[in-house]
């Protein structure tokens, strides 16, 4: 932790006290690609934590996780580890899905602090996505991240709403496309880690019906008999009387399937998924 604390620019530190003194309870915090959005969600929890407050991450980044696997809405409270299925790790097509998870995840906390990540899309439609995602917070304060001219335009958007501006991370760096599909990967594979194959009722997946059987290694979200999201799964055989999935959630826990939009293969990289397996 001492580590930590030796790359955290003076304002970062700044802005943790601005928090505790104006009561904050509502944090949503915005930036570029590769600004350190992760490393300040992280910060500005422990700090609370160790003030003791009762505090909530939420991470509405589907890509780059700050916690929990891509493809889902996360958040980590002192009940543990939470999700909400998505679908996809491209936060434009999965904008729906994220706000409605983003919305359950929020109701299931009584953290006295919510601190909101969010993902480095920030023109075109993630500005449209990030304003439905501040109207769905109703944060505090905005923290923005980082010098680009995107944020000026969400901030200009919310004239009545508290804005800390803070510089990047020194110790950001960079990452290529390459090298962040290829974290996913490896979170993908963490997440499938001691997977098992369940052979359930084809009657389980929404909206199958008696269409088309769902692809081979589709990428799907697992609900309990409450509706509550509780894992994701991979579609290894829909065709026959029962389905084959593997998942690391137990058989006994599912009571329903959701198509997502993505596919994944044997060594769990990401490919689209046929048009129309998902809603």
């Amino acid at each position: 932790m001492a580590d930590t604390h030796l790359h955290i620019p003076p304002e970062w530190a700044a802005a943790t006290e601005h928090v505790r003194r104006h009561e904050v309870h509502r944090i949503v915090v915005l930036g570029a690609r590769d600004t350190g959005k992760s490393t300040l969600c992280r910060f500005l929890t422990m700090i609370s934590v160790q003030s003791g407050r009762s505090t909530a991450l939420l991470d509405t980044d589907v890509g780059q996780k700050a916690i929990g696997p891509p493809a889902c809405v996360t958040m980590s409270d002192a009940q543990g580890l939470s999700l909400a299925f998505v679908g996809t790790t491209n936060p434009a097509l999965g904008w729906q899905n994220l706000i409605r998870g983003t919305r359950r995840l929020m109701e299931r906390t009584n953290a006295d602090l919510l601190v909101v990540n969010t993902s480095g899309l920030l023109a075109g439609p993630g500005l449209r996505l990030k304003a439905a995602k501040i109207d769905e917070v109703q944060p505090d304060v905005l923290i923005a991240l980082g010098e680009d001219r995107a944020l000026a335009a969400i901030a200009d958007g919310r004239a009545s709403l508290p804005v800390l501006r803070l510089p990047s991370s020194p110790m950001a760096r960079r990452k290529t496309d390459g090298e962040r599909r290829a974290v996913r990967r490896e979170a993908f594979r963490h997440y499938f880690a001691g997977a098992a194959i369940h052979r359930l009722a084809p009657g389980l997946v929404e909206g199958m019906g008696a269409g088309a059987p769902l692809p081979v290694d589709l990428l799907v979200g697992l609900a309990d008999p409450d509706g509550n999201d509780i894992g994701m799964g991979l579609m290894k055989d829909a065709a026959a009387a029962t389905i084959e999935l593997l998942s690391p959630v137990a058989a006994g826990s599912i009571a329903r399937i959701v198509p997502g939009l993505l596919r994944l293969d044997d060594n769990f990289t990401e490919r689209c998924a046929p048009h129309g397996t998902s809603g």
